[in-house]
């Protein structure tokens, strides 16, 4: 069976058969919920990452992170209210017409695809930044890093046609499975990576603590040296913690990633797959995967920003001085 054929059956099957009531209230209720969470939370990722009060949020992994903030934002500022309009005709039995799903459709997969593939680059520049940090600086330049962004936005765009081609069934089989592979091959090489270097760091540290304790018992003009090692060992070491603290993030952005893109993939495979289900299951199957896809938008701002100490440590300034400058035009 073609991929085409999937949407035909689909449509020839239950085009004619609405949704039942309570699936569309449902749909719309979470649409609704997921815009309150969106929008601010990703809005905010992008200020504080643009003013960045402490001048240390401009680098090459938080510029990724603002694009995925980015993607998700469209998510809340296209697809969930456009997917709470629908539903809403589908609660009122008016017409939704098929520009209605197509818009919605579209802005759905474009920063979708713009999503997995920001994660993608950041696996990237995690492996540089980890496997070798002392390069790190000169290949994750930031006119890399905007022109990498710039080609996942290209890239994004020219997908839909596609879409338009096959239908949404069967770019969502597409994208999905695509989608779920990538992710599961990223999470396993960052988390492999993530321990090959910390073990490397241990076996480091062990080697020089002896190093250390012999330079103790040099004599006092050597002093000043050893000290100068121990200064440079302690900031490199600050530096590694640092990179895999970064790292620990990335991978619970992952982690959610997987969580609501492997129950969509599923959904997915039985929406196309599944030749007993009725047309009312094949509504729930339709519209859940799709909300799934539309949590991972809105929960990647709790996965990254309220982890980082610099991002919320950056918020809590540019909110000071905004409560500052409020009290200021009061008094005057």
């Amino acid at each position: 069976m073609s991929l085409q054929s999937l949407q035909a059956e689909f449509d020839n099957r239950c085009w004619d058969t609405g949704p039942p009531k309570e699936l569309s209230f449902l749909t719309l209720s979470f649409s609704f919920f997921f815009t309150l969470l969106n929008i601010p939370g990703n809005t905010l990722v992008i200020i504080v990452v643009a003013k960045d009060p402490h001048r240390n949020l401009r680098t090459p992994f938080n510029y990724l992170m603002c694009n995925l903030a980015l993607a998700d934002l469209i998510v809340g500022l296209i697809c969930d209210p456009i997917s709470v309009y629908i539903h809403w005709k589908e609660v009122t039995d008016s017409e939704v017409t098929e520009l209605d799903y197509q818009v919605n459709h579209l802005s759905y997969f474009i920063s979708c695809t713009a999503s997995v593939l920001s994660l993608a680059a950041v696996a990237m520049e995690r492996y540089l930044a980890i496997r070798d940090p002392h390069n790190y600086r000169s290949k994750c330049t930031e006119k890399r890093i905007l022109l990498t962004i710039a080609g996942i936005w290209l890239f994004s765009l020219s997908l839909p046609w596609i879409y338009l081609n096959a239908g949404f069934i069967a770019y969502a089989f597409i994208f999905a499975n695509s989608a779920v592979a990538v992710a599961v091959f990223i999470s396993c090489f960052t988390y492999g990576l993530f321990l090959r270097a910390f073990k490397k760091r241990s076996r480091n540290s062990e080697k020089q603590h002896p190093a250390e304790d012999d330079n103790h018992r040099q004599p006092n003009d050597q002093n000043e040296d050893t000290l100068s090692r121990r200064n440079a060992n302690t900031r490199r070491e600050k530096a590694e913690q640092l990179e895999q603290r970064i790292t620990k993030m990335f991978l619970v952005v992952l982690l959610a990633l997987l969580c609501c893109y492997v129950p969509s993939t599923v959904l997915i495979y039985a929406l196309g797959f599944c030749k007993s289900c009725s047309c009312e299951t094949l509504h729930w199957f339709k519209d859940l995967q799709h909300l799934f896809v539309l949590a991972n938008s809105s929960v990647n701002f709790f996965c990254y920003a309220f982890r980082s100490p610099r991002f919320v440590s950056a918020f809590k300034t540019m909110l000071k001085c905004r409560r500052e400058n409020v009290s200021h035009e009061g008094v005057a």
